[in-house]
């Protein structure tokens, strides 16, 4: 890819466009407009590199490369072998498209697909392209009353996959999704963070890399870096003055849970994240808790799943944390998040889903200044 003007797309899940925006803004420094389910904005080489190492919420990076009407086989061929692919795939390298249609003449994702992989090979000069890796590049294409879009992903996996996460309990939330929840409530990393029912600890990780200020995609490798025109020195750069950015929290971080293999869990991952000597794990059930500080942020993602949707079991939990924080927690703000919809409770703040199941973010106080 050579180092010019592009349009980028972060793709979020729907319900934090806004807080993926403003993260993008300060990182960035670049104009942005969001839509549901993604941000938009423009840049460089630079700018596509720092959003992938310092997006928190957003899923994937994108880059896009055209868009068009179509209505017929032919002219999708055409018009995707006339793209630039050679500036982000090389010729040994496979791929793999992914379609989406909606209302449109062109609705067999599986031609779709297939068309473009044959324009791909047809623009890259190859006859017999490798697919068999386990590292192809993704390219998506999305129809839309008959209105083509192609993208090229710059992220490779999904961006929630930090490359901590050793061991996983029940109820696991994604740590893109719970960044995001994290900075919609408006915690920033500036007062003390509680977490209640820590399961593998994902909550107080990312709570803990947000006070450190440190970069989330740090550890992890990226489908940009095997385009043609990686600039491995730039990313080297971008990744050293990240590490410069980083600080000592100035607050406590607290995870606590009943179950001992959860909170193993939750040790051994934030020990591979780098942050286990911020966080202070304690095993516990929530009400032996106690506050480390006046003020200060709750979260808690309790392991609901299936098992508790549309439960009572879900409300009687909520109630017994809103009565323990009320009691002990009265300055502190916070969050908790169940299964959605729940009679009963107070009205959302947020609502999304979390492995395919709906889910809201239920206040236990007013959200954090």
């Amino acid at each position: 890819m050579k180092n010019s003007q592009e349009q980028f797309y972060a793709i979020v899940a729907p319900g934090f466009e806004a807080v993926c925006a403003e993260e993008l803004r300060q990182h960035l420094h670049v104009a942005v407009e969001t839509e549901r389910g993604g941000v938009t904005f423009e840049g460089k080489l630079r700018e596509l590199y720092l959003a992938n190492l310092w997006s928190r919420c957003a899923s994937r990076i994108v880059v896009r490369l055209d868009s068009f009407k179509c209505r017929d086989f032919p002219t999708l061929y055409r018009k995707a072998a006339r793209l630039p692919w050679g500036r982000f795939i090389k010729t040994d390298r496979a791929v793999v498209v992914r379609a989406t249609c909606h209302q449109s003449r062109l609705n067999h994702t599986g031609r779709i697909e297939e068309t473009v992989s044959d324009a791909i090979d047809k623009a890259l000069g190859r006859t017999c392209p490798d697919t068999k890796t386990d590292d192809p590049q993704q390219v998506l294409v999305r129809f839309t009353d008959d209105h083509c879009l192609i993208s090229i992903d710059s992220s490779g996996e999904r961006l929630h996959r930090r490359g901590y996460r050793q061991k996983m309990t029940p109820a696991p939330l994604r740590e893109t999704l719970a960044a995001g929840c994290l900075y919609w409530c408006g915690w920033t990393g500036q007062s003390d963070f509680y977490d209640g029912m820590c399961g593998s600890g994902t909550l107080a990780i990312e709570a803990a890399l947000i006070a450190a200020n440190m970069a989330p995609g740090r550890q992890r490798h990226f489908a940009f870096q095997q385009w043609p025109g990686y600039r491995d020195r730039l990313w080297q750069s971008l990744q050293d003055e990240a590490e410069r950015q980083q600080r000592e929290p100035a607050i406590t971080i607290t995870a606590g849970d009943q179950d001992p293999v959860a909170l193993e869990a939750a040790r051994s991952n934030s020990a591979a994240a780098g942050v286990a000597q911020w966080i202070q794990f304690h095993q516990q059930p929530f009400q032996d808790s106690r506050p480390s500080d006046p003020q200060g942020f709750w979260l808690s993602n309790p392991p609901y799943g299936e098992r508790l949707k549309d439960g009572p079991e879900a409300v009687e939990i909520f109630n017994a944390i809103q009565r323990h924080h009320q009691h002990h927690y009265p300055h502190w703000q916070g969050a908790m998040l169940l299964p959605e919809p729940l009679s009963g409770l107070p009205q959302p703040l947020l609502r999304f889903r979390n492995g395919g199941l709906a889910v809201a973010l239920y206040p236990l106080g007013n959200r954090p200044d």
